[in-house]
């Protein structure tokens, strides 16, 4: 079910972006954003400190995930432990790629994702981010609409995780660490555990599900 999860091609993102988002960025491709899912604690000390994540109190899986403004999932990572940071998790899953950026693309984040540079220097697109707020007693008035802006589109990310979840419950328990690498996926040396092949087939299930943004009219 891989072939459900695809980047579109630029065409198709100009021709089914809705009219509201052009209206605020012309140039959107994608809203990303990470999702953790919980996991047993493994009795390997080094393993344990992999996957412990100071966000959630407890081991976890992190996956990257990005989707295209009609809230279709268009990019998913591989797990990482839970201990990964989200600008680490980006730069080493193969997002920041020319050959899914093209100059002047722009990308939605959340303020924790400062990898304005890294897409920039790779392949000239945007990452846009909401104003931080610390050190400031207020933001100016212009900061102030942007991040409005930002963080009415940026909602749909967070929108498309919880569906996934919602829908597909074995991503709200406590998964067996023996998905996270098993016996068979050694042997088979397998590019995806059997967790990563779970969050793909949620993830590939939610595509054809309902969608999260609604036809103007």
């Amino acid at each position: 079910m891989d072939f459900l999860i695809h980047w579109p091609d630029r065409e198709t993102i100009q021709q089914t972006t809705p009219g509201i988002f052009k209206a605020k960025f012309p140039r959107l491709t994608s809203i990303v954003d990470c999702f953790e899912i919980f996991i047993e604690r493994p009795k390997n000390l080094q393993a344990r400190a992999k996957v412990y994540s100071n966000y959630k109190k407890h081991s976890t899986v992190k996956f990257f995930i990005a989707c295209n403004p009609l809230g279709v999932v268009t990019f998913l990572s591989n797990a990482w432990g839970g201990r990964v940071s989200d600008n680490e998790l980006v730069r080493s899953c193969g997002f920041i790629d020319r050959k899914y950026h093209h100059p002047g693309d722009q990308i939605l984040a959340d303020r924790g994702f400062l990898l304005q540079d890294d897409f920039a220097t790779e392949c000239s697109a945007e990452l846009l981010i909401p104003a931080f707020t610390k050190g400031k007693k207020q933001l100016p008035a212009k900061d102030v609409e942007t991040s409005r802006k930002l963080a009415s589109v940026r909602i749909h990310i967070e929108r498309v995780i919880g569906v996934m979840k919602n829908r597909y419950t074995i991503l709200k328990g406590t998964l067996n660490i023996v998905l996270v690498k098993s016996l068979n996926d050694e042997v088979e040396e397998s590019c995806f555990t059997s967790i990563d092949k779970i969050v793909r087939v949620c993830a590939s299930l939610t595509n054809l599900g309902d969608g999260i943004v609604y036809s103007e009219n």
